[in-house]
């Protein structure tokens, strides 16, 4: 036995570079995204009409990392003034994201049922009420996660908007 044997003989040419190259631009392609931004942190905004003239907007992180803090700021408005009591309802698997220090203003009234927490705020008559949800991602968050927003009317959600966020490791 020669120790020559693993060596590869000169005729048979130099050995493919594709895989190489690929793995090269594969990782140029990630250091790039990185570059320009595209693989940090994104606030997304959804909004849209809610009924009897109401407007819904909603702030949220639509990408994030674990253990970040994230924006989930909810915007209702009526020019002509708000009920005195507004009930919200979102989805309650979508709030097993995050980790919470409490909504501000904080709900007079919460409740969740199989799919939706409902929160109801006092309004006081105002055209626009502002509502934070102070949180964070949970460190053990891993999987993107769905979830919708809608006003309550007659104990229904009605028309829900919907939102996404998505998880970098």
């Amino acid at each position: 036995m020669s120790t020559l044997d693993p060596v590869r003989p000169v005729e048979k040419g130099p050995r493919s570079l594709v895989w190489r190259r690929a793995g090269f631009f594969v990782l140029l392609l990630f250091v790039l995204a990185g570059l320009f931004g595209f693989l940090g942190d994104r606030v997304g905004v959804v909004e849209g009409p809610a009924p009897d003239g109401h407007h819904l907007s909603l702030e949220f992180a639509q990408t994030s990392r674990p253990g970040l803090d994230v924006p989930f700021e909810i915007r209702v408005t009526r020019p002509e003034g708000l009920d005195p009591e507004v009930t919200l309802a979102l989805t309650g698997d979508y709030l097993d994201l995050y980790e919470t220090q409490g909504w501000y203003p904080e709900p007079t009234e919460q409740t969740r049922d199989g799919e939706w927490v409902y929160l109801t705020f006092a309004t006081e008559g105002q055209p626009v009420m502002v509502i934070d949800f102070d949180a964070y991602i949970q460190p053990t968050a891993v999987l993107p996660q769905s979830g919708q927003l809608a006003l309550v009317v007659d104990g229904e959600p009605v028309d829900p908007l919907s939102f996404r966020t998505v998880i970098f490791p």
